[in-house]
């Protein structure tokens, strides 16, 4: 009886410690569960953190009006490198090439002014429309000897007087100079001296200050959208136009104009801006950023610049295009008095003076 009554004990007890580690085990695999997920919500919120850390807190809209391998976008391209490094991430740039954002400058300048877009690149004579009539001095055409001169009249004095004056008209905000080459003639019939240049349909850039310069070497001096300029050779709407050498390669004028006569008329300016209001929306230490980058920008995009015009000159000899010298002397004494009084007329002939100084 004992023995049973024993027996009976035993089976309980171990029964009960059955039970025991039955309930244990749930109660580990519950707390083992918990706490997978505690882990998986923690990776989670790292992600999340990550994700936030690499999203730039600004995104700046740039955009241009040439190809994705013209110097303007190797000068954005330098801009959003160099903003995103000094930035840490925190700022950055979208790059819209091509005319996507608007086909013409006239219009990038205009969306500027809207908001649109945040960051472009334009002639002088677009950046006049907007109350500065003083940024058209650059548009003057046989303003300088050299790269050299062009180098010291941006750099220095001149330079930095229409940069204030731009920056105090309260639209746009200057980032600094960009160089588009050496600006040449080309067409359907060659020029080698003055008396080649009359009657000649010619498309230039829409400013009043270029189309005085040009009348005074007896040409027929017209504005063409630049999309056009193409058709318009091919299809005998102008003569002849001008650029520099890089887009004269690049969008393949040389086909539709074939005779490049080396008039270098203008070393290009080109202004590299930011619109006033989002300019002003930045925190200092944002536009500590921004400037540091865009100077980097300037410097990368001459560069780039003057390498592809030292290239595009053979390569166009090398496609076709039939290259000439002209008599640079008599263009410049047929339009000196015509570049004095379009200084004048623009109320920047003490600047134009300046620049003819730098010139010695």
């Amino acid at each position: 009886m004992k023995k049973m009554f024993y027996v009976m004990c035993a089976a309980g007890l171990a029964a009960s410690l059955a039970g025991c580690t039955k309930i244990d085990t749930s109660a580990t695999t519950t707390t083992s569960a918990a706490s997978a997920d505690a882990v998986a919500k923690e990776d989670n919120k790292s992600e999340e953190k990550a994700e936030a850390a690499a999203k730039p807190e600004v995104k700046l809209i740039g955009a241009h009006v040439n190809t994705v391998d013209s110097s303007y976008q190797a000068g954005f391209d330098a801009m959003k490198e160099k903003l995103e490094e000094v930035s840490g991430g925190k700022m950055t740039v979208e790059i819209h090439p091509n005319g996507e954002l608007g086909g013409n400058e006239a219009e990038l300048v205009e969306k500027m002014a809207t908001g649109t877009v945040d960051m472009i690149v334009a002639s002088p004579n677009f950046v006049a429309t907007t109350g500065v009539p003083e940024a058209d001095l650059f548009s003057i055409p046989f303003l300088y000897t050299g790269l050299d001169h062009w180098t010291a009249v941006v750099d220095g004095e001149v330079g930095q007087a229409i940069e204030d004056k731009i920056n105090a008209g309260g639209v746009l905000h200057s980032l600094g100079y960009w160089s588009c080459g050496t600006r040449e003639y080309f067409g359907v019939k060659p020029v080698n001296t003055v008396e080649d240049f009359k009657n000649v349909k010619i498309r230039v850039q829409d400013s009043d200050v270029v189309r005085s310069v040009w009348s005074a070497l007896g040409t027929n001096p017209t504005t063409l959208a630049y999309n056009e300029l193409y058709s318009g050779l091919q299809n005998h709407v102008i003569d002849a136009a001008e650029n520099d050498l890089g887009n004269i390669l690049l969008q393949k004028f040389y086909e539709a104009g074939p005779y490049v006569s080396l008039t270098d008329h203008d070393i290009a300016t080109r202004m590299f801006l930011i619109g006033t209001q989002k300019y002003n929306s930045l925190t200092d230490e944002q536009k500590q950023w921004v400037d540091e980058a865009a100077e980097y920008a300037c410097k990368e995009q001459r560069t780039f610049d003057k390498e592809l015009n030292d290239q595009a000159l053979e390569t166009i000899k090398e496609n076709g295009g039939i290259v000439n010298e002209v008599d640079k002397d008599g263009l410049l004494a047929a339009c000196a008095d015509a570049k004095d009084a379009a200084a004048e007329k623009i109320g920047a002939a003490d600047l134009y003076n300046k620049i003819n100084e730098a010139a010695k």
